[in-house]
C-alpha cells in the first residue's frame, strides 16, 4: 500500500512538471537531398537534447507545391510554427504576407544578433522588408548561403589531358572552357557535362550566373530592367544551348538523370549547387563512388567571378488571428537557436554557414570537401533581383522552364526563346 502510495506522489509532483513544459513545433522543410539528412540530424537531436519541447517536421516537395502550401496554410490559419524559406522568396512572402517579421529582443533573447551573421544576407534581407514589409525588421533568420559550384570528375580529365599534375582544375575563361569540353569529348567516353537541361532551377542558375559575370542586371532602382536581355541575356542563353547542341550535354535530362549520371563516373563534369556535396562524401564512404573527383567554385568565364546563390531562411509564418503563445514562441526561438548554433552538421550538406562563429570556427575551416570551394565561393554570390518577378517559385522560373529548357532541347531558337522571356517578365510584373 505504501508503495503505490509513494508512486502516486511521485506522479502527483511530476506529471505537471513534464507536461505543462512539454511544448510541440510543427516545422516544414523542403529538403529532401544530402542536406535534407543532416536537417534530420538536427532535428532528432534537438529533440533529445530539450525534454520540454518536441519539434515535428516535415519535409514537403521543394519550389512552387512549397509555398502554394504554405501560403494556403497562412489564408486558412493552419498554418506550421517555423517552416525553411528561400532568401530570394522574400519578396512574394513577405508582401502576400505571409511571414511574421521577427523584432530584434525576440533574437537578442535567445542570444542571436543581427552582427552575427553575414552582412551581405542580412543587408539583402533588410531591403526585401524595406521594400515590402517593415523596414528594419527581419522575416526570417538566415542558415546558409548555397551557390552553383563546379563538381569535376579527376579521373575522365586526366584521360583527357586537362587536369594539372597536382590534381587541380583551372578554367580560364568560356573559350579555354569549351575547348576543354571538346577535348573530352573527342578523347573520352565520358559526357563532357551532366547538367539538368530539363530542369528549369538549373538551366536558370546557370543562365543568371553567365549573364551576371558579363555585367548584366535585371533590376535597375528596384524596378524591372530588361535592356541586356537582347546582348549579354542572348549570348549566355546561346551558350548553354549550344552545349546541348554540340553534345556536350544530354538532351531532356532530369536532375535526379544528372546527378546519377555524374556519380555513375559517366560525365566529366557537373554544374550544380553545393548542396549535392553529401551525394559524393556519402558514396566514397560506402564504396559507391568508383572515381576520385574534386569541386571548385564556379570558375570565371567572363569579366568577373559573379556567381548565382541563395540562403536558406528559417521563418515564422503569420498566424492571422491566432497568434502563437509566449510558451510556443520560445521553443520556437529556441530551435532556431539552436539549429544556427549547431551549423557544422548543416553545413556537411555542402552549404555555406551563415551564421560567423560557426563560419569562422576552425571546424568549418578543416570540413572537407568544402574547404576546395567555400573561400573562393562565397566572395563570389550574387542574388535574385529583390522583385516578386524573380526567386524560387516565380514567374521567373516559370518563364525559364516555358522557353529556355525548350531552347536547350533545339525546339526553339535562343532568340525566339529570349523574345518570349522577356515578355513573360513584363507581363508578370503588371499584376
Amino acid at each position: 500500500m505504501m508503495k503505490y502510495a509513494v508512486a502516486a506522489i511521485v506522479l502527483l509532483i511530476c506529471s505537471p512538471c513534464v507536461f505543462a513544459a512539454s511544448v510541440t513545433i510543427s516545422y516544414w522543410n523542403f529538403f529532401t537531398g544530402g542536406d535534407g539528412i543532416r536537417m534530420k540530424q538536427l532535428v532528432q537531436d534537438f529533440n533529445k537534447s530539450h525534454n520540454g519541447i518536441q519539434v515535428d517536421s516535415a519535409t514537403l516537395k521543394w519550389g512552387t507545391p512549397f509555398y502554394t502550401k504554405l501560403h494556403s496554410a497562412v489564408a486558412s490559419g493552419n498554418a506550421p510554427d517555423v517552416v525553411s524559406y528561400h532568401l530570394s522568396h522574400f519578396p512574394i512572402g513577405i508582401k502576400q504576407g505571409d511571414l511574421r517579421p521577427n523584432t530584434t529582443a525576440e533574437l537578442n533573447k535567445v542570444g542571436l544578433h543581427k552582427d552575427q551573421f553575414l552582412k551581405t544576407l542580412i543587408d539583402k534581407s533588410l531591403a526585401d522588408s524595406k521594400a515590402y514589409g517593415q523596414p528594419g525588421r527581419l522575416y526570417g533568420v538566415p542558415l546558409d548561403t548555397h551557390t552553383l559550384v563546379l563538381y569535376y570528375n579527376k579521373d575522365v580529365l586526366r584521360k583527357a589531358g586537362v587536369l594539372g599534375q597536382s590534381g587541380q582544375l583551372k578554367i580560364q575563361g568560356i573559350k579555354q572552357f569549351d575547348k576543354m569540353l571538346k577535348k573530352i569529348k573527342t578523347q573520352t567516353n565520358a559526357l563532357p557535362i551532366a547538367f539538368a537541361s530539363n530542369d528549369a532551377p538549373t538551366v536558370w542558375r546557370t543562365w543568371y550566373t553567365l549573364f551576371k559575370q558579363q555585367h548584366g542586371t535585371l533590376e535597375k532602382n528596384n524596378k524591372l530592367y530588361l535592356k541586356d536581355l537582347d546582348s549579354t541575356g542572348l549570348k549566355s542563353l546561346r551558350v548553354i544551348a549550344n552545349w546541348s547542341k554540340r553534345g556536350y550535354t544530354s538532351h531532356h535530362t532530369s536532375y535526379p538523370a544528372m546527378v546519377a549520371l555524374f556519380s555513375s563516373g559517366r560525365a566529366a563534369f557537373m554544374i550544380n549547387g553545393d548542396w549535392e556535396v553529401p551525394t559524393l562524401v556519402d558514396g566514397k564512404k560506402k564504396g559507391t563512388l568508383g572515381f576520385d573527383y574534386g569541386i571548385m567554385a564556379f570558375p570565371k568565364m567572363y569579366a568577373n567571378r559573379d556567381t548565382w546563390a541563395d540562403s536558406h531562411n528559417l521563418a515564422i509564418p503569420a498566424h492571422k488571428g491566432q497568434p502563437m503563445s509566449p510558451a510556443k514562441r520560445k521553443a520556437v526561438y529556441t530551435f532556431i537557436d539552436y539549429v544556427e548554433k549547431h551549423a557544422t552538421i548543416w553545413a556537411a550538406g555542402g552549404h555555406i554557414p551563415a551564421y560567423k562563429p560557426v563560419l569562422d570556427s576552425a571546424q568549418f575551416k578543416q570540413m572537407v570537401p568544402n574547404d576546395e570551394y567555400t573561400p573562393q565561393a562565397a566572395q563570389d554570390v550574387v542574388f535574385a533581383p529583390s522583385l516578386p518577378v524573380f526567386g524560387v517559385a516565380s514567374p521567373a522560373y516559370n518563364a525559364v522552364d516555358n522557353f529556355f529548357v525548350p531552347a536547350m532541347a533545339g525546339q526553339m531558337t535562343p532568340k525566339a526563346a529570349m523574345a518570349h522571356f522577356r515578355k513573360s517578365l513584363v507581363s508578370a510584373s503588371q499584376h
